[in-house]
């Protein structure tokens, strides 16, 4: 059974929480002192291979990761909680949306990879796939190009002390892979996607068939932030996902 690396908050709102692919939840830290732990209650999730849960073999798809993440939930006994997720962890928040829909009353998508997949060709594959080599200046850096030095090099850090490389290269196969996009319509709720305006990865054109097969979505741009903004922007981008909790009506 896959652990959650940390449940904070007393609030009656739960919202289960989900990391992107080169960091496991760590990534969120910077954020964590600044939510709402009267309103909500916060669990923060491992994918088998991450962090707390490294000694567990990678999921095999994107499908399996949200039924990972649904196990989790199902671990605290929430039958209703809200789904926040960063790039191949936000794709993975409307797969669980769209694998439970009557359980999941918000979802935020911070920077999320696409539920229609990612196709890249052998060269750009094979760029993503290498940049293991060095995933701070690779990727981080590349797709958050305002990212501060120490950020850089505590999520450069954090990065090789709770993954490997099978695990770097199976989640790169699971989000490049996804196919769930015709699915989206199955989830009525509202999903908030929040892109950062530096980004060069996860713009508006890149979220454009996401927009379009959702029945309910809001978009907003994070200023001053690329890729991973609730590390180089964590006050906004709080505040931007813990509004769109509140107001959400399932």
């Amino acid at each position: 059974m896959n652990q959650l690396a940390a449940v904070e908050g007393s609030g009656l709102h739960r919202v289960l929480v989900l990391h992107g692919w080169a960091l496991d939840s760590g990534v969120w830290l910077a954020s964590r002192a600044l939510t709402d732990q009267a309103q909500f209650c916060y669990a923060y999730f491992d994918f088998p291979g991450y962090g707390v849960n490294r000694r567990q073999a990678p999921a095999a798809s994107l499908d399996d990761m949200a039924a990972a993440a649904l196990a989790a939930a199902d671990s605290l006994g929430w039958s209703s909680f809200s789904v926040v997720g960063h790039s191949m962890g936000g794709a993975t928040a409307m797969r669980v949306a769209t694998m439970a829909p009557q359980r999941v009353r918000s979802v935020v998508a911070v920077t999320p990879a696409s539920p229609g997949g990612t196709p890249l060709d052998a060269d750009a594959y094979a760029h993503f796939q290498s940049a293991w080599a060095d995933p701070a200046t690779r990727i981080v850096k590349a797709l958050s190009p305002g990212i501060a030095p120490v950020d850089l090099r505590n999520l450069s850090a954090r990065n090789r002390a709770t993954m490997n490389q099978v695990v770097w290269d199976a989640y790169l196969a699971n989000w490049t892979s996804a196919n769930f996009l015709t699915e989206l319509k199955n989830y009525d709720g509202p999903v908030e996607l929040l892109y950062g305006e530096d980004d060069p990865f996860v713009t508006p054109a890149y979220l454009s068939s996401t927009i379009a097969a959702l029945p309910r979505h809001n978009l907003r741009c994070i200023a001053k932030a690329g890729h991973y903004p609730m590390v180089e922007q964590p006050a906004s981008t709080v505040g931007l996902w813990e509004a769109a909790l509140a107001t959400s009506a399932r």
